[in-house]
């Protein structure tokens, strides 16, 4: 076999009791010694293997280094790794929450310092970042490896030249991650592609207080999803919706 090839194993996963009995400590702030040890120790009763999933043997994500978290390069490293999962595998939260203890154990420890947080705040933030409570879009976005993924996928081109050109613009503000892709209109890639496109389309438009900006236009979009279903339009006739904002945009200044 050629040293450079990477092998395919099946995915292991946390079994629901295990997490539960992680998740209750913590939500009493115990257990917090686990999260400061090189690995984190379980016992191989507290593992399943799901065979449906064949993954790398090996996930290298780049550090954080500083203020530079990666994100964007991440996303692809994690989508690249999980390209053949399907939504409805990528909602598996025991699946998540293991490669936050395991594989990706420093890198969740880089890109999340426990130890920047108050004592009595730590459980609550290893909860927020390693675990998921429930399988809604809010709460998939909100754990530190499965953000990745999702925010990947729903961004993903094959019809681009850079098929990551979306989710490169996906990462490069947080309140995209934060109110795009956990809302149920950002769950959809047709309006995600929209948005995201129109945004890089209108590079004058967006130069200037940008988050300010796009926060508004999603606003609208929220709104009008309320008794116009947008994702049923084409891309371009969301496009076309969101031009007709382009004064009310230019107006903010914030």
């Amino acid at each position: 076999m050629d040293s450079n090839q990477t092998t395919m194993q099946p995915q292991k996963l946390f079994t629901h009791n295990f997490i539960h009995k992680l998740r209750r400590n913590l939500t009493k702030n115990k257990g917090l010694e686990s999260y400061s040890k090189k690995e984190f120790r379980f016992e191989a009763a507290d593992v399943l293997i799901n065979p449906r999933i064949q993954v790398p043997d090996l996930i290298n994500p780049i550090m954080p280094k500083g203020k530079e978290n990666f994100d964007f390069e991440n996303a692809k490293i994690i989508f690249e790794s999980y390209k053949n999962l399907t939504p409805t595998q990528a909602t598996d939260v025991r699946m998540w929450t293991y490669l936050a203890h395991t594989s990706l154990w420093d890198y969740m420890k880089k890109r999340f310092p426990i130890e920047k947080q108050p004592l009595k705040k730590r459980g609550e933030y290893i909860l927020e970042h390693w675990f998921i409570d429930g399988v809604s879009p809010r709460n998939l976005v909100r754990h530190g490896i499965s953000l990745l993924w999702w925010g990947a996928y729903l961004t993903y081109d094959s019809g681009r030249k850079d098929h990551y050109e979306l989710t490169r613009e996906l990462f490069s503000m947080l309140d995209y991650t934060r109110t795009l892709i956990s809302g149920t209109q950002g769950r959809n890639k047709n309006f995600s592609h929209a948005l995201l496109e129109f945004v890089r389309e209108n590079g004058d438009l967006f130069a200037q207080y940008k988050e300010g900006r796009v926060r508004f236009l999603m606003t609208r979009a929220n709104y009008l999803g309320g008794y116009k279903i947008l994702p049923d339009l084409s891309k371009k006739e969301i496009k076309e919706i969101f031009k007709k904002y382009t004064k009310e945009i230019q107006e903010i200044k914030v």
